[in-house]
């Protein structure tokens, strides 16, 4: 079931600058360490560059890959680049990606962040997604075929061939509980965001800039 381009060497997160999602940090590892969660957290909360590097040091991993979806090959670049900077090693070491045409993994990658139609690929050439012990289904509101028909595939693969895969959803606007339901009537974690104070200031209009049309309003604005 293990990955032999995948060592199984020890790993440990290191300290990351803090985030919001760190506060239910604890509740989701104990629920992936029982099965399926379902993660609702607001963008800049964290949930794509934190959770996938926590869940590296799980025992229940034992050596295995995360694969991440991400709908978008931008998104899913500038994803791989940022998490492989908060470990300090370049894109291709622990961190890597994959989607049509272009690639940047290594044997010593286990966090593989793919886009969908990768997922789609891997599933139908390997139902068992062997040398995986964790798929996370990242912006999952925004659904789409290879999305879900990939939710679909590894739920099927988990009831049959790999009860011990984790599966994990996460949202920032998605109806947490319908998906929940899908996955097992697995546990949502809810992260809530950070609030700041915002002063909101009316400046007059310069009488110039009134009977000048647009041009001599944009430097007002700005």
């Amino acid at each position: 079931m293990k990955d032999s381009s995948a060592a199984a060497r020890p790993y440990r997160c290191p300290d990351l600058p803090s985030a919001p999602v760190d506060a239910v940090r604890a509740e989701l590892a104990g629920a992936l360490e029982h099965g399926n969660a379902v993660l609702s957290a607001p963008p800049g909360a964290g949930k794509s560059s934190r959770v996938p590097l926590w869940l590296l040091e799980a025992p229940w991993l034992a050596g295995r890959k995360i694969l991440l979806l991400e709908p978008r090959r931008v998104a899913a670049r500038a994803l791989a680049r940022y998490a492989a900077r908060l470990l300090g090693e370049d894109v291709g070491q622990t961190v890597g990606y994959r989607m049509r045409q272009e690639s940047a993994v290594s044997a010593q990658t286990r966090l593989e962040i793919i886009t969908e139609g990768v997922l789609t690929r891997l599933l139908l050439a390997d139902p068992e997604l062997s040398g995986v012990g964790c798929v996370i289904f990242d912006e999952f509101h925004e659904r789409s075929l290879h999305a879900d028909m990939g939710l679909a595939l590894c739920l099927e693969s988990r009831a049959v061939l790999r009860p011990d895969l984790r599966l994990l959803v996460m949202s920032a606007t998605l109806d947490s509980h319908k998906v929940a339901a899908l996955l097992e009537d697995a546990p949502v974690i809810a992260c809530e965001g950070r609030q700041f104070p915002v002063e909101e200031r009316y400046l007059p209009l310069p009488p110039a800039a009134a009977h000048s049309g647009p041009q001599a309003l944009w430097p007002h604005m700005a």
